[in-house]
């Protein structure tokens, strides 16, 4: 009962007031999860961080031990007993994953209330750190009962192991076995026997899998919703099935899958019927008169790369799914400005559209589609010339609510077209103008005192672009996550206001900008330790103490690019490295000259997923 209900229930006799506890020893962990949760109320970031995923990996969950302290706990049972589940979950949304984590270590009860709380369990090389994949599963299933979502992304599972993780006493509904190059047909027909459950399948770059092993998935697991099949070694059998036994299919991708043609995706619009996101990128023998043939009702395609796609074909399918939210076009080289103009007559719900590096696309074409799609979201218009700041005084006029706005290579656009958009759309938050030579610092500064949602700007070989517009940015953009300032004029100035104000800061491009030196670095890693994604090629002023500072502080790092740093990094920056950034995927070292097979050799022993390019 709520506090007022309780007066009101003691005023009447039916409850007493129960004397006050007696004071008790608190935990470290106690204490460490009161300051931290005072600190996000004290910054407001409950709404931020509600309904947070939960998840944990293999190295978080090993190091958790839950101890009572003093004997057995007594006289310091959880408060926590007074909530129903619902309740705890619901507190568990506002805490962060590392907090979650904190709170299922302060003792038995808390780890009780929290760890059914912890939902998805991703596990990678690095994360497993040695440990055999059946055995941290293992473990990792008696701590976190509550686990529905398996994330094996990009890991060196097998089949075996797939088995092994589909017959734990889990009831998963959700597996990622994204790019696992190990996993072949012999994994999807364990799923079918052990996980009839399962809801959600993601098997990208799984190449082994063929119709066979989709075969006895679709029949073993009929409540499948989203199946992810692509790049694998697929054609139209495997669709013809899924058609006839997966009828709740609503998510299907198949993209890069050369082998399907019209006849597998008919099959697949026209049996499942719930079908409403459909991705056939890069499927060269598809067009789109398959897609319009069918009875689902979609909201999402990708038709990005499918040459076959023509304006006719386009208008086929607006005619036959006019409520689409989002369209992709990419690379469809006989798609033009007719083909907007059929959009513009049906699918007056777009959200978002993709029409990058098509056929014909001018002004007028975007023009049409601004004017009859007032709820805008996102548009890519990448790789035209001949778009004009006239699309953005459109653009601006008719979706004032476009959030996303990629320009790379319109080399067109000025500063006044990006000025205005900036004016009319505030809650922009992704905005592409690479080698847009007439786009400068003025146009930043416009996105600064008006886009203060900016989470993504790309600013590489643009029109001049000095400290000054960036600092605006900083002060008034504390939300941006990726920033590409590649061959920019800036200094270590821009690197102290981003340090400052932007510590939410991820991925960050200083190609080639040579005013950067140690100091302004040694600022950035201080601010930003989130970084995951680092490139510091061909500046000339840095050197391997910048380097190894970075590292350190910023142990995040999964792309780091050298590339050009030609005398100034050596053996010593990347054993650095090696030393504190395990989670590393990718160093480009080309033309990094002072850097032996040594140093190479060091980083990938230390970094088991590192790829690296020299």
């Amino acid at each position: 009962p709520s506090p007022p209900a309780l007066d009101s229930l003691r005023r009447e006799g039916r409850a007493s007031t129960p004397p006050p506890p007696a004071p008790r020893r608190r935990s470290p962990h106690t204490r460490a999860l009161d300051h931290r949760i005072n600190d996000m109320s004290a910054a407001g970031e409950w709404d931020a961080m509600s309904g947070a995923p939960t998840e944990v990996s293999v190295d978080q969950a090993e190091s958790m031990e839950c101890e009572d302290e003093g004997t057995g706990g007594a006289g310091r049972r959880a408060n926590l007993a007074l909530l129903d589940e619902d309740a705890t979950a619901h507190l568990a949304t506002f805490l962060a994953m590392s907090d979650l984590l904190v709170a299922s270590c302060v003792c038995s009860d808390w780890h009780r209330a929290f760890s059914a709380c912890v939902h998805t369990v991703r596990v990678s090389n690095v994360s497993l750190g040695g440990v055999a994949l059946e055995a941290a599963l293992a473990s990792l299933a008696r701590r976190f009962p509550g686990v529905r979502t398996l994330e094996l992304r990009g890991s060196t599972v097998t089949d075996a192991q797939v088995h092994a993780a589909a017959s734990l006493n889990l009831d998963l509904t959700s597996l990622s076995l994204a790019q696992c190059d190990n996993v072949s047909d012999a994994a999807l027909t364990c799923l079918a026997e052990s996980a009839p459950d399962l809801h959600v399948l993601n098997a990208l770059g799984c190449r082994d899998i063929t119709n066979s092993g989709v075969r006895q998935l679709a029949q073993g697991c009929r409540e499948l919703t989203s199946l992810c099949l692509g790049w694998c070694d697929i054609s139209d059998n495997a669709l013809l099935v899924v058609s006839r036994q997966c009828a709740r299919l609503e998510n299907l991708d198949v993209s890069g899958c050369g082998r399907i043609s019209d006849a597998g995706v008919t099959a697949v619009v026209t049996g499942c019927k719930r079908l409403n996101a459909l991705c056939l990128e890069g499927c060269r023998e598809v067009s789109a008169w398959a897609v319009a043939s069918g009875t689902a009702q979609l909201r999402s395609l990708n038709m990005g790369g499918c040459t076959l796609v023509t304006d006719a074909g386009v208008g086929a399918i607006a005619a036959a799914h006019p409520q689409l939210q989002a369209l992709s076009l990419r690379l469809c080289r006989a798609v033009g400005d007719t083909a907007l103009r059929f959009l513009s007559m049906r699918c007056h719900t777009l959200t978002s559209l993709d029409i990058s590096r098509c056929g014909p696309v001018t002004d007028a074409g975007v023009s049409t589609v601004a004017a009859a799609c007032p709820d805008l979201r996102d548009i890519d218009l990448e790789g035209y010339a001949e778009i004009t700041d006239v699309s953005l005084y459109a653009l601006a006029q008719g979706c004032s609510l476009l959030e996303g706005l990629n320009l790379w290579v319109c080399s067109q656009v000025s500063d006044a077209g990006i000025q205005t958009i900036a004016a009319a759309c505030p809650n922009l938050r992704s905005l592409d103008v690479r080698l847009c030579s007439k786009v400068s610092g003025v146009a930043i500064m416009a996105i600064a005192k008006h886009c203060p949602q900016m989470r993504a700007l790309y600013l590489e070989r643009s029109g001049r672009i000095t400290d000054t517009a960036i600092v605006a940015l900083a002060h008034n953009c504390p939300h941006l996550h990726t920033l590409d300032l590649g061959w920019c004029d800036v200094s270590d100035a821009t690197l102290a206001a981003l340090a400052e104000h932007c510590r939410g800061l991820t991925c960050l491009n200083l190609g080639y900008c040579d005013a950067v030196t140690d100091t302004g670095l040694h600022m950035l890693s201080r601010g930003c330790r989130g970084l995951a994604s680092l490139d510091i090629g061909g500046c000339s002023r840095l050197s391997d103490a910048s380097l190894a500072f970075v590292a350190e502080v910023c142990p995040h790092l999964q792309s780091l690019d050298l590339g050009g740093c030609k005398l100034l990094i050596t053996d010593a920056g990347l054993r650095a490295v090696a030393r504190h950034c395990s989670a590393l995927r990718s160093i480009n070292l080309r033309f990094c000259e002072q850097v032996t097979d040594a140093g190479v050799q060091a980083v990938q022993a230390a970094c088991v997923n590192v790829q690296v390019r020299r």
